[in-house]
């Protein structure tokens, strides 16, 4: 294939994305302000749906809470993890 052609069919596929309309993403609700209470490290269940698979605490993005609530979450979960609720990493 030579270089003008593939230079033409990226050029075409740039194009084409450009005519496809947006989506917009659906905002995620955050838990705390919808149920109305605040994060605890005593709650285990809780806390674990907020650490990855590989210990890490998750985004606001991916979690879905808002800034105050998820400064609120890292401080517990950082609480649950110096009383050993929560392992620092996953073996």
């Amino acid at each position: 294939m030579r270089k003008k052609d593939r230079d033409k069919k990226r050029d075409n596929k740039r194009d084409n994305k450009e005519e496809r309309p947006l989506r917009k993403r659906r905002k995620k609700v955050c838990i705390f302000c919808a149920d109305k209470f605040m994060p605890d490290y005593k709650k285990i269940d809780l806390m674990k749906r907020f650490v990855s698979d590989r210990g890490k605490i998750l985004t606001m993005r991916s979690s879905g809470c808002c800034a105050s609530h998820q400064r609120a979450i890292a401080k517990e979960i950082k609480r649950a993890r110096q009383i050993g609720f929560l392992p620092y990493t996953v073996d």
